[in-house]
């Protein structure tokens, strides 16, 4: 499965980051934490890599400032 990186990545390896990369003919992305976990990935596949990368994008800025929401206690964490 040959990967494109949205970030380049440093040696170290201390950097979370998304990998997009193609299967099956579709464009999809995965999240890696700092310790290289995957920690999200891509709901379903994007026929255009621009479509993929955007996802991705999308994804980063909206969840810098996601608030956690407590289903159990039905309250926001702070």
């Amino acid at each position: 499965m040959p990967t494109a990186s949205l970030k380049a990545v440093p040696a170290t390896g201390h950097v979370k980051h998304f990998i997009i990369y193609r299967e099956r003919g579709e464009w999809h992305w995965t999240l890696s934490a700092a310790n290289s976990r995957k920690v999200a990935r891509s709901a379903h596949g994007y026929h255009d890599k621009h479509d993929c990368i955007r996802s991705a994008r999308a994804l980063s800025m909206a969840a810098y400032d996601a608030s956690i929401f407590n289903a159990e206690e039905d309250a926001y964490e702070l």
